[in-house]
């Protein structure tokens, strides 16, 4: 179970790569210790790593859990709606389209919420389910559930649900990016690789800050 010292993350992250060689991942976080936010991890052709955040607090809680080269932050506007993702960060303009649910989605929900919000359970699922999963989401095979983050904390990610996309659009200061493309096999960004196939995964992150050894 989790512990008092916790914090819980719920909502979705939506990933997806795209001709130009931009790839984006959104986190649309509807509970969380910093209340209710989107952020952007952006990755552009050249490899940098950019954190686009809505205010400091953001920023500065998620730039000391993962790695980034650049943080910014931006005006930044974004809902996840039952089937569609919509973003204004800063230079970039989303948009996406989530594919009706199939066998894999209802696969993510057959867990009960006590499991999915249970940092051991999670970490057993990604030793023993981590190469079925990976085959079963696509290009999955660098996707952790759990392990320690690049700023030392302890991480587990509970998959609720999971949907590819169909469709999605980029636009970078207004120039377009092209069609939608896999991503790379590693993001480079924390302890995880999103699934190459672009999806939206709705998921409970679990993250244990490091012990105050002062």
């Amino acid at each position: 179970m989790t512990t008092p010292g916790d914090h819980l993350f719920e909502g979705a992250i939506t990933a997806a790569g795209f001709a130009s060689g931009e790839s984006v991942v959104v986190g649309a976080w509807a509970r969380s210790p910093l209340g209710m936010f989107v952020d952007v991890m952006w990755r552009r052709p050249d490899g940098e790593r950019i954190l686009l955040a809505p205010r400091q607090d953001v920023a500065d809680y998620v730039a000391g859990l993962y790695a980034f080269d650049t943080v910014r932050v931006v005006p930044l506007e974004g809902r996840l709606l039952r089937d569609a993702l919509r973003v204004s960060a800063g230079p970039l303009q989303l948009s996406a389209t989530l594919a009706p649910r199939d066998w894999r989605s209802w696969l993510f929900a057959l867990r009960p919420r006590v499991l999915r919000r249970s940092p051991r359970w999670i970490a057993l699922e990604d030793r023993l389910a981590r190469p079925f999963v990976g085959h079963v989401i696509g290009g999955g095979e660098g996707v952790r559930a759990a392990g320690v983050a690049p700023g030392g904390q302890q991480e587990f990610y509970g998959a609720d649900d999971w949907r590819a996309l169909t469709w999605a659009a980029l636009t970078v200061d207004g120039a377009d990016a092209g069609l939608m493309a896999p991503l790379p096999a590693d993001f480079g960004v924390g302890l995880s690789a999103f699934p190459t196939q672009p999806a939206s995964v709705r998921v409970g992150t679990i993250i244990r800050p490091v012990p105050d050894r002062g």
